[in-house]
């Protein structure tokens, strides 16, 4: 299977950076090997960036510490004494109030939607939010801050408790908007007929994780079915799309769908999106009901095993892209989303057989009669 080399040849791909960029050029040279014709898309993305590593403290030495904004968070340059206030709950908030002062809360107990209410009401500028564990994480807000919010890794927060207990410490925050490039990897092989068939996963990742299941897990699905139908004459025209910035937003699907006119947009018959598939009980999907039903032809000829759901809570992937644009479209995914966005995404957890069997399940799928009709090809 390609997620090992996928690991190791490209690490962490953070949304619209160059290790986004190096990824792409990675996808496009191994599906161009394989006899597809590729390019690259670019389109912008207008981002919420921190300044250096994320947080500054002015100690006796000056330190950086790694953070991530979360998302909805306010912009802002803004610095004050680091404050530490527990979980931010409301009876942890120093009866003196926090007017100027950047607070440092741990996760967990209440959302952190919550800690950032409790701690801007009660005159805070800025809030660090440290992880329950000791890797970083990527949080988000229900609704948009009026300052910076940012993670940083348990063990840095630790690290910070013990400095803030023996001296007050000067902190900085700067998230600033900027535009920053993003690309997509088109690869596709003609088939008979005008019907195009788009298979799809998102290929980076949030800062600083390697994302073996979200999801480098569904780009080695993408690369191990592109190699199985590299010489697979098929009715219609294939059309792998590695999309990037999809942990931003879904920005680069969306980009890809947009940049379609509306005829080329019609002939688009199916998309299938493989994204966070590599760990659980078993291979799931969801998707439009001529389509999962398709999924019992896969498996009395494979053997592979897909569990049809109703679709996952909390989150989305870029099938809703073309879902929006009335694509019928299935979803391949694992039922253990419990490791995303985290430090533990990592390839330990990471089960073969769940890839092999979506990989199994799609080239399938792919080739048959029934699929054919479902696409109006017969």
């Amino acid at each position: 299977m390609e997620l090992e080399d996928v690991l190791e040849k490209l690490g962490p791909r953070e949304s619209a950076t160059a290790q986004e960029a190096a990824a792409a050029l990675y996808l496009q040279e191994k599906l161009q090997g394989l006899g597809y014709a590729t390019e690259i898309q670019e389109f912008p993305v207008i981002d919420h960036s921190l300044e250096g590593l994320g947080l500054t403290l002015t100690t006796p030495q000056f330190r950086e510490i790694v953070a991530v904004p979360m998302s909805q968070s306010g912009l802002g340059d803004v610095s004050g004494i680091l404050t530490h206030v527990g979980l931010a709950t409301l009876d942890e908030i120093p009866d003196g109030g926090l007017e100027g002062r950047i607070a440092l809360a741990k996760r967990g107990v209440i959302r952190f939607q919550v800690k950032a209410e409790n701690v801007f009401a009660a005159g805070a500028v800025g809030l660090v939010v440290y992880n329950s564990s000791s890797g970083i994480f990527q949080g988000a807000l229900a609704t948009e801050s009026e300052f910076p919010v940012i993670s940083i890794s348990g063990d840095d927060g630790e690290a910070i408790e013990g400095l803030l207990a023996g001296a007050e410490v000067q902190a900085s925050i700067a998230l600033i908007e900027r535009e920053r490039i993003s690309q997509n990897v088109i690869a596709e092989k003609p088939g008979a007929g005008e019907a195009v068939v788009v298979l799809g996963g998102h290929y980076d990742t949030v800062a600083g994780i390697s994302g073996a299941n979200d999801n480098a897990s569904g780009t080695a699905v993408l690369l191990a079915i592109a190699r199985k139908l590299a010489d697979v004459d098929l009715p219609f025209t294939l059309r792998i799309v590695p999309f990037g910035s999809e942990e931003l937003g879904l920005l680069g699907s969306q980009y890809y769908v947009e940049s379609l006119t509306d005829k080329e947009r019609g002939k688009i018959k199916a998309m299938l999106n493989f994204d966070a598939l590599g760990s659980g009980s078993g291979a799931s999907v969801f998707g439009s009901s001529e389509l999962t039903e398709l999924i019992k032809v896969t498996e009395g000829e494979t053997g592979a095993k897909i569990a049809v759901t109703r679709g996952i809570r909390g989150g989305t992937s870029d099938f809703a892209s073309f879902q929006n644009s009335g694509v019928p479209f299935l979803m391949f995914y694992g039922d253990d989303l419990t490791r995303i966005h985290s430090d533990r995404d990592t390839i330990g957890f990471v089960q073969p057989e769940l890839l092999e069997s979506a990989v199994a399940a799609a080239v399938t799928l792919l080739q048959s009669p029934e699929f054919a009709e479902v696409v109006n090809l017969e």
